[in-house]
């Protein structure tokens, strides 16, 4: 739980001390995790000196070492917020409840350390290998307090690591978490499962009646690499998810920028490669674009639509309607022959259902994935992001049937979800030198499907009034 801990705060950005009962331990521990996620600031001392360096502390020992641990960073505790993990586990009785005298460990440790020390009680319902792991923890935090302060910044920290947590009154309530943490092992054994938790259910009783959101956030992915091809997209996603502090929920969208998703599945072309048919030759003559590029763009459309110099307006053989087919290069590194170009997917849909398979895997929630890609729209200027992959979703939201503010039935709305979540993925993935080619969505209404595709966006050709 410690080191777990203590990885997760310094991916998020905090500085962190590991404090060992033996100072080369705790330096050892804390070089080793500098030497396996570089530019984390994390120092490792013995307890008195990670306590006297530390703001806030958070003991996670054994409970036969709590005593002995106590004891070490008495001197220092006055003043600072002590978050107290332990649970009376004794070994050999671990599916049973222990007490201490004191009622609680959190009581102890208050007592141990006097009443300048600001404890507070959390993490014990949390399964600490699955925190190690890296995994989304998809259960909630029980915080206890007599300090209100204390325990509100407590729950602040934890929300930045994505765990949702609870202040659920006073120190003495401390003994239900510790408890629990013995009905959570039995749990797991009697029913073979692994990081069994609670979870808090229930709505705000103050929450209006209303069938809408009740807010929606859009969080970008930072640190995902420059990808190539054979890459693995959902490993990386993974990974930064978590050095982020995220933790996917049952609902939550992955928007996935079109250009990593291309990289990896090798749709990039040099242009120097491409063999120039007649037909790409005219559509060079006729926009004015280079051969190759216009040979690229004949062959991933259904249709050219429109031409005039410098601009081709094609449908895709997907079915959207884009300029230049999508091929595109900004963002693109030429390879060592010359300039190269980057084509969508081959299915877009596919490589949705193929990451959203992979993430749930890694996560254990429902989600759903979008590969957007930003592209301009009739009668409107300016380039927004637009799906052009979906899974685990309906693209539309059909609203016919329903009734407005005044009862009257609609009769012709469906809501692009879709679109309008690439739409706000947009606003953090950037277009330019962002470098953050996905973003994470909470709170966004849609309807979960496993059988959603972008292609159910594209509006039928007989329904298409401008042609």
């Amino acid at each position: 739980m410690g080191g777990a801990l203590a990885l997760r705060f310094a991916a998020a950005g905090h500085e962190v001390w590991i404090g060992s009962r033996v100072a080369e331990k705790g330096r050892a521990f804390a070089e080793d995790l500098r030497a396996a996620h570089p530019g984390l600031r994390v120092a490792g001392d013995d307890l008195a000196g990670a306590a006297a360096a530390g703001e806030i502390w958070f003991l996670t020992v054994p409970y036969a070492a709590h005593a002995e641990t106590l004891s070490q960073v008495r001197d220092a505790a006055a003043g600072r917020i002590v978050v107290d993990a332990s649970a009376p586990l004794r070994p050999g009785k671990l599916g049973t409840a222990q007490m201490p005298p004191a009622g609680s460990v959190a009581r102890e440790t208050q007592l141990a350390l006097g009443p300048e020390a600001r404890v507070v009680s959390a993490l014990q319902t949390i399964s600490a290998s699955k925190l190690a792991r890296g995994q989304a923890v998809d259960c909630d935090v029980l915080v206890t307090s007599d300090d209100a302060e204390a325990a509100t910044l407590v729950c602040a920290l934890l929300s930045g690591l994505g765990l949702r947590s609870w202040h659920v009154g006073p120190l003495a309530n401390a003994v239900a978490a510790e408890a629990m943490t013995s009905v959570l092992i039995q749990i797991n054994r009697r029913y073979r499962r692994a990081g069994a938790g609670l979870r808090i259910t229930g709505e705000a009783r103050d929450a209006p009646l209303s069938i809408g959101s009740s807010g929606v956030s859009v969080t970008p992915i930072r640190g995902l690499p420059l990808f190539a091809a054979g890459d693995d997209l959902a490993g990386a996603l993974a990974t930064a998810i978590v050095s982020n502090g995220l933790a996917p929920q049952d609902g939550d969208v992955v928007v996935v920028a079109q250009k990593v998703v291309s990289k990896v599945e090798g749709r990039t072309v040099g242009v120097a490669d491409v063999a120039v048919s007649e037909a790409g030759r005219s559509l060079a003559v006729e926009s004015g674009k280079p051969e190759a590029l216009a040979e690229l763009i004949a062959g991933e459309s259904a249709e050219i639509m429109r031409v005039r110099p410098g601009l081709v307006i094609a449908r895709h053989r997907l079915g959207h309607v884009a300029a230049n087919a999508g091929i595109d290069a900004s963002n693109v590194r030429d390879s060592t022959e010359g300039e190269a170009v980057l084509l969508w997917p081959e299915d877009p849909d596919a490589s949705a259902r193929a990451l959203r398979a992979a993430l749930e895997a890694r996560f254990g929630v429902r989600l759903a994935v979008i590969v957007n890609d930003s592209l301009g729209r009739a009668w409107r200027l300016g380039t927004t992001g637009t799906a052009i992959g979906v899974a685990g979703m309906k693209p539309l939201r059909d609203r016919r049937g329903e009734h407005d503010l005044f009862g009257r039935t609609l009769q012709t709305t469906l809501v692009g979800v879709a679109d309008e979540l690439s739409a706000a993925a947009s606003l953090v993935i950037g277009e330019a030198a962002e470098g953050v080619p996905a973003a994470l969505i909470r709170g966004a209404i849609y309807d979960p499907a496993e059988s959603g595709a972008a292609i159910g966006l594209v509006r039928p050709l007989e329904q298409d009034f401008f042609r």
